[in-house]
């Protein structure tokens, strides 16, 4: 094994406290000098906020964790977009529709792209409003759904239209998670998939997952940094997106118990399926 790719939450720590044992697994492999990366499908932080985070919970000294091992979904959404826009040669303006977070936003000025204004004058929006709503320069290449806490129906609405007025924009999505867990008592917080599927109806669109599991990514941890996966061990804490990566991308996929998916879980996939299948280790 040469590189360890870690998920985050679940993982490496629940908020606000690290896990046991986390911060001794990740000092042994990088005195071994094995390649460690933090992948997770929060794209609400830029890299230099996830690796500030993780520093605090793992109490690091200054300069062990780089901004270059952290992969949020932001920043592979930013990566993809640029290759495919940006870089390709095509015709793109490089303005985006974005739906979620600041530190999404951050993520794709910085990879060069123009965010369209998102101030919401107010959550609803009537029929009527819609249909004499001002979209003066409408123009987009891409429309990008990162998970909102303040999502609403005037912002799936303006999405909607931009879609239907750019017809060779992209709809991409920054993971397409159904849920997370919050509180001791685990509780299911609604993921960012419920926003993206909306929008794949009402477009009759498919959504290009930038997040875990696609392949997507694996191809751009390759062209970033020239990851071999055949020598990769993804730590993920649930079968659908952590060990489903790891196992699609062929690398080594090892669950730990201290996440989303439970013992419980595990025994009633018996031999695992096709969306949830059962790590390596």
């Amino acid at each position: 094994i040469d590189a360890v790719l870690f998920d985050c939450d679940g993982v490496v720590y629940r908020s606000p406290d690290p896990a046991p044992g986390a911060r001794d697994s990740i000092l042994n492999l990088l005195s071994q000098g094995k390649r460690i990366y933090f992948v997770t499908n929060n794209a609400a932080a830029s890299r230099q906020q996830l690796r500030d985070k993780l520093s605090k919970i793992l109490d690091m000294e200054e300069g062990c964790l780089t901004e270059d091992m952290m992969v949020g979904s932001g920043f592979s959404t930013a990566q993809y977009l640029k290759q495919a826009l940006l870089d390709s040669g095509s015709n793109a303006t490089g303005r985006l529709y974005v739906i979620g977070s600041e530190g999404l936003c951050n993520e794709l000025r910085e990879a060069g792209f123009d965010i369209m204004d998102r101030t919401v004058e107010k959550p609803s929006m009537s029929r009527d409003e819609l249909a004499d709503y001002s979209l003066d320069d409408d123009q987009v290449d891409a429309v990008v759904v990162g998970h909102d806490i303040e999502l609403n129906f005037r912002k799936l609405c303006i999405a909607n239209v931009l879609l239907q007025r750019n017809p060779s924009s992209k709809l991409v999505a920054t993971n397409v998670d159904a849920f997370d867990l919050v509180g001791a008592d685990g509780r299911h917080i609604p993921g960012n998939g419920g926003a993206v599927k909306y929008l794949e109806h009402t477009s009759r669109r498919s959504a290009i997952n930038c997040g875990k599991p696609s392949k997507l990514l694996a191809d751009l941890l390759d062209s970033l940094y020239g990851l071999d996966t055949s020598r990769a061990m993804f730590v993920g804490d649930r079968l659908d997106t952590d060990i489903r990566f790891g196992i699609d991308t062929g690398m080594h996929a090892t669950l730990v118990m201290t996440g989303v998916t439970s013992a419980q879980q595990m025994i009633d996939l018996k031999e695992g399926t096709e969306e949830e299948p059962l790590p390596s280790f």
